[in-house]
């Protein structure tokens, strides 16, 4: 079980051997402060209805549920998740790609699915720790913590330190607002300047994040979020 103490805004951990999904799990539950955590998920899901892979190899299947639903809480997850990953690395590079995959040397190795029920928000995150084969549709796109550190982590230290992360930077967002997010989502993010593509495959040039939230592009000339 995790260790609470010293966390303001985790109240309540529920660890579960299987689930059909940890996000699921916590919204019906609806309490704010609730950790949920798996050792596997039968029906995983990521953004847009993707299937997230989630077999029982040594991996973080977790959701916490927060009061008040609020769209920037995914940015707020994905730079304490990126934080945290860094932290455990060392001197890898770990970024984040639009709007909260953390990626490292390129490869996804964590997907934050946001969502939020009778006004309870659930923040579900996969970590990729200990996991070295994926289907075939996945293997040149999805990395896991081992295979970048060469090592097995102990997969409960790494979830302590997850969740304390977390917790810190969403009691900096409560006390602070966005500014540290949006700082932390330009240095780590997409760059300024660099190519993308809008989710119906149009070619765009990231210009930033918005105060509100919203990744800023241009495309034919054109400013939008």
């Amino acid at each position: 079980m995790i260790d609470l103490t010293g966390l303001k805004l985790i109240r309540e951990h529920i660890e579960l051997d299987t689930v059909d999904s940890t996000n699921t799990y916590a919204l019906n539950a609806a309490r704010p402060g609730l950790l949920v955590t798996a050792r596997s998920q039968t029906e995983g899901r990521g953004r847009q209805g993707r299937r997230w892979f989630s077999p029982p190899t040594g991996n973080i299947y977790m959701t916490l549920t927060l009061p008040a639903p609020d769209p920037r809480l995914c940015l707020v997850a994905g730079a304490a998740v990126r934080e945290t990953l860094a932290g455990l690395l060392g001197g890898v590079e770990v970024r984040i790609k639009w709007p909260n995959d953390i990626l490292i040397l390129g490869r996804k190795v964590c997907g934050i699915l946001c969502e939020a029920r009778g006004g309870v928000a659930a923040l579900g995150i996969g970590v990729n720790v200990n996991q070295s084969e994926w289907p075939a549709e996945l293997t040149d796109s999805a990395t896991s913590l081992k295979l970048v550190s060469l090592r097995a982590l102990p997969l409960d230290d790494v979830l302590q330190t997850l969740v304390a992360g977390l917790d810190r930077w969403l009691v900096l967002y409560r006390d602070h607002g966005f500014e540290p997010v949006r700082a932390a989502f330009l240095e780590h993010g997409p760059r300024p300047g660099s190519p993308g593509r809008l989710e119906d495959g149009t070619p765009c040039i990231v210009l930033g994040l918005s105060a509100e939230g919203f990744l800023e592009v241009e495309v034919e000339g054109r400013r939008r979020t």
